[in-house]
């Protein structure tokens, strides 16, 4: 059974977190992690840790939420727990949290080259075991092809678009004041 803790900044694992988000996401992909928490003042945003019955942190999540649709922005579990179901229970939780909505993903496209492509395969395969839907809407961002899919019903291209401009117009600032 896992149970969550909201991120802070003087939560007690924040340095274990940060450890994981560096680790987990290439720096393009990433903010800094001093906005990631700023911005849970800023938007609807859920920045979340999930920990096993011995309180020990096992991964993250991190949501923005706009309307009727929410954006799984950041997952991670830390590297020793993965394989071990802590993902499935993760999403499983986060499908509950948003079962009123639609909830999207935005991952690596597994039909792009990389060297990488055997994880990107397994990733898309564990979100459409999770019931995620691939609705054929992909987005090239900064060089590379993400392919959107979504639990809740379906995102088009131009509710993706929505929701991530409406993002990091709220992000941008946050970033250039560091």
């Amino acid at each position: 059974m896992l149970h969550i803790k909201e991120i802070k900044k003087d939560s007690k694992d924040i340095e274990l977190v940060k450890r994981l988000y560096v680790e987990a996401f290439p720096k393009v992909e990433r903010m800094s992690f001093d906005s990631l928490l700023l911005l849970q003042r800023k938007a609807d945003v859920r920045f979340l840790g999930f920990y096993d019955k011995n309180d020990e942190f096992k991964g993250l999540t991190y949501t923005y939420h706009h309307d009727d649709l929410s954006w799984l922005f950041y997952f991670a579990v830390m590297p020793n727990e993965r394989g071990k179901g802590y993902g499935t229970k993760i999403i499983k939780h986060l499908l509950r949290i948003y079962k009123n909505e639609r909830f999207m993903i935005d991952i690596e496209d597994v039909d792009q080259p990389a060297s990488n492509t055997e994880q990107r395969k397994k990733r898309y395969e564990f979100y459409k075991r999770m019931g995620f839907i691939d609705y054929g809407v992909r987005k090239v961002w900064p060089g590379i092809t993400y392919n959107i899919m979504s639990c809740g019903g379906p995102v088009t291209l131009e509710d993706y678009n929505c929701v991530y401009n409406e993002f990091w117009e709220i992000i941008e600032p946050l970033e250039e004041s560091e």
